[in-house]
């Protein structure tokens, strides 16, 4: 039962708080679809008040088959280890947000604006991925509670 809560509340948390963020801004009932693909904060938004379903599912999948494993294996390591499972994964949410910002920029718009849009796609990463990390750690039992539990 621990596992399948693993896989499934971390990013339904993660997704719930993006969610109710977005829901409840004053912009919710404005956004339309037609408004993807503009390399805006709202244009993120609509794209995620749309796709949201499929980006579940998504993070559901890579909960499952890539999240779970590695942090059962992470989790047992040193602090030192912990650090630098933290620091890459930093650098990969910094790595996919200048690549998601690259795509979606135009060169018109400047390179200040491919810099605003890397920062903010960055602080949404950090911030999923801290949520989720967080809850793993909460249901994970650690090794002197599991062996006392056995006993």
């Amino acid at each position: 039962m621990r596992s399948l809560l693993k896989v499934i509340l971390p990013p339904l948390i993660g997704f719930a708080a993006y969610f109710i963020a977005i829901r409840y801004s004053s912009v919710y009932f404005t956004l339309r679809i037609d408004e993807m693909g503009e390399g805006t904060i709202m244009a993120f938004i609509a794209y995620f008040r749309y796709f949201m379903p499929l980006l579940f599912t998504v993070a559901l999948l890579t909960q499952f088959l890539i999240v779970v494993p590695i942090w059962d294996r992470v989790f047992l390591k040193s602090v030192t280890g912990k650090l630098i499972s933290s620091l890459i994964l930093c650098w990969i949410c910094i790595l996919f947000a200048a690549g998601i910002s690259y795509s979606i920029w135009d060169k018109q718009s400047g390179v200040y604006h491919v810099i605003k849009v890397g920062v903010f796609m960055t602080a949404v990463q950090l911030v999923y991925w801290t949520v989720n990390l967080f809850v793993l750690y909460l249901l994970t039992k650690k090794p002197e509670q599991a062996a006392e539990t056995t006993q």
